[in-house]
């Protein structure tokens, strides 16, 4: 469950073009427990502060592109199974076609390659999450999760189903093998994202009259695009 929740961290970056910060702010949450989340949010922040942003400044300074690539290409095919039943589940068959041409383009060399881009077959994200709120169910509260970042009841939910649709979970024998695998992959996942979004994630900070607000609005509004498949108005980089 660790590494499909953990990309929740960092998910608050994700949305392109430069729109303003009012738009943002104004992007209604329903928020609870305001003071609770704003203290997650406050460790979490410390955390990518002294662990996540120097580590993803070394990989992305020290290792080659090329490779940066491979290994980003590598993460995403391993998650294309998600992406697959979740289409299907939503009764998305648009998506199912896509994301299977994809994943079956791109396995004869393990999505080391990403053949699929090249044919026109985009990445087409889908998760459990979204999957609930095409069946209607409301999103609920916003969350912060220790480590894992923002999230809202509906989202939290899904990581769940989103485990054990993950292949790897199953065709791995569980053993010492597979936790070493499995904290490699979330390891990797962290990182890769931290630095693809390094300066974009800077630039947010740095901008921002409320942090917390301004990543909450964010968050909201990444999400309701990914439910819409409003995928030229985002940029997903999950």
């Amino acid at each position: 469950m660790l590494r499909l929740s953990i990309k929740k961290t960092f998910i608050l970056f994700l949305l392109a073009g430069c729109a303003s910060q009012e738009k943002f702010n104004n992007q209604f949450v329903s928020d609870p427990i305001e003071p609770v989340n704003r203290l997650v949010f406050s460790m979490n922040d410390v955390i990518d502060t002294v662990i996540l942003r120097p580590t993803a400044y070394t990989y992305k300074s020290v290792i080659p592109a090329p490779i940066r690539e491979v290994v980003y290409n590598f993460l995403d095919w391993l998650s294309s199974p998600i992406y697959i039943v979740n289409s299907a589940l939503q009764g998305n068959f648009t998506a199912l076609e896509h994301n299977t041409a994809r994943f079956i383009a791109n396995s004869p060399m393990f999505g080391l390659v990403d053949n699929a881009t090249g044919l026109g077959l985009e990445r087409w994200p889908e998760d459990f999450g979204q999957t609930l709120a095409v069946w209607g169910v409301y999103d609920g509260p916003y969350l912060v999760l220790p480590l894992l970042g923002p999230s809202n009841l509906r989202d939290a939910s899904g990581l769940l189903a989103d485990y054990f649709m993950d292949p790897t979970q199953h065709i791995i024998v569980c053993n010492d093998k597979q936790m070493r695998f499995q904290a490699t992959r979330n390891v990797g996942e962290v990182i890769d994202f931290r630095a693809r979004n390094y300066q974009k994630i800077k630039n947010i900070k740095e901008t921002s009259i409320d942090y917390y607000a301004r990543i909450r609005a964010i968050y909201k509004q990444h999400r309701n695009l990914l439910i819409k498949n409003n995928l030229s108005s985002v940029e997903i980089m999950y």
